[in-house]
Formats: C-alpha cells, sequence, structure tokens
C-alpha cells in the first residue's frame, strides 16, 4: 500500500479548514513528511491524520463531531489523541514564543534603565 500524498488545498479541504491554516502548521513542522514536488507541496494524509487536523469523508457534516453513539465516542481513539497531542504541541511552541518574547521584553528594560540611570 502507498502512501497517499494529497495538495494543500485537498488538505484544508480533508480538515475542515483554510489552505492558510495548512500551510501555516506546515511551516511550523506539524507535517515532518511534507514534500515539494514539481513546486507544489504535498501533504501524505497520515500526516493530517498525526496532527489531528483529519476529517473522515464519510463523516455526516452536520452531525456533530462529538456525536455518541451507546455512550461511545464514534471517532476512532487514536485520532482524538493524534488530536489532542497536536493541540499540545501547539500549545507548547506559543509558551516558547511566550517565553522568548518575555526575555526580549525583560532585556529591553534593563537596557532602558541602565540608560536612564546613566544619563
Amino acid at each position: 500500500m502507498t502512501e497517499q500524498l494529497v495538495s494543500q488545498q485537498e488538505a484544508a479541504r480533508m480538515a475542515g479548514c483554510s489552505k492558510d491554516t495548512i500551510v501555516r502548521a506546515r511551516r511550523n513542522g506539524r507535517f515532518p513528511n511534507a514534500r515539494l514536488r514539481d513546486h507544489r507541496w504535498t501533504i501524505p494524509t497520515d500526516d493530517l491524520l498525526a496532527a489531528g487536523m483529519y476529517r473522515p469523508a464519510d463523516q455526516d457534516a452536520s452531525a456533530p463531531s462529538a456525536a455518541v453513539d451507546a455512550g461511545r465516542p464514534t471517532v476512532p481513539i487514536a485520532v482524538e489523541l493524534a488530536r489532542a497531542l497536536a493541540r499540545v504541541a501547539a500549545l507548547e511552541d506559543l509558551v516558547a514564543r511566550q517565553d522568548d518574547q518575555l526575555v526580549f521584553l525583560r532585556q529591553l528594560t534593563v537596557e532602558t534603565l541602565a540608560k536612564r540611570g546613566a544619563d
């Protein structure tokens, strides 16, 4: 069985999001197996699944994603886990960026106070 590759536009349709969201996710490393072919990015559907962005084609769009049948979610546990891990990774990235900004602002404050003290 060969790995299915889809365009960024098709990945966005499958994930139920915009192409810009897919591009940002690719640039942030959420699709480690994405490939540039003929000047176009292709994304393996396995990467979409692992990133928690894949929406099965047979899922009814009008049905709520958290539909319950006999007390069990209709979404496979592996998909839910992948989505949760993707959310955790995104939040970790956000915290890291905010930490970097905080370090920068602290340094800027120290430099500003030092200049004022020297004057």
